[in-house]
């Protein structure tokens, strides 16, 4: 019985730093701080959107790619990826305002800096928060789980004398 409850407690755990890194992904902390200065604004119109999930390596839920063709302030006109879930297939037919942070090698290849909605607001403190939370929340539904086990072991042998 013990170690279902323990498997039962990692489960938890995991649900929890799984929970807290889907909030870290989200938020994209990275992209706040000001190692991600803003290089280009620009207007995009969608053109084909693929997904993951609903669990993927980016966390819980459904998480949209979309390509879009761009067409930057700078007088760029360009086919790019935007970072996961920044696009969704519900932008296709409008024109989404768009901004390009970062500039050199980044993932996406040199001179191809990540775009993100002009409205997304990247959070360094919502971010490592959501990370933390879900931690906080893995450990304490935890802990429920194993102080709840040892309380019951505790009171049958209390019975048993």
């Amino acid at each position: 019985m013990k170690w279902v409850a323990g498997l039962f407690a990692l489960l938890i755990l995991v649900a929890g730093v799984l929970l807290g890194l889907t909030g870290f992904t989200k938020f994209d902390p990275a992209a706040g701080t000001n190692s991600r200065p803003l290089v280009d604004r620009g207007v995009a119109r969608v053109t084909e959107c693929t997904s993951e999930g609903p669990v993927s390596i980016r966390g819980f839920g459904t998480w949209w790619s979309c390509q879009a063709d761009i067409v930057w302030e700078s007088g760029r006109q360009e086919r790019m990826r935007a970072e996961p879930d920044q696009l969704t297939p519900s932008d296709k037919g409008s024109e989404v305002p768009v901004v390009q942070r970062g500039e050199g090698a980044v993932r996406n290849g040199s001179g191809n800096s990540p775009v993100y909605r002009a409205d997304f607001e990247p959070s360094v403190f919502l971010g490592i928060g959501s990370m933390f939370g879900g931690l906080g929340i893995g450990v304490i539904g935890a802990l429920a789980v194993v102080g709840t086990v040892g309380s019951r072991r505790k009171k049958a042998q209390e019975r048993d004398f």
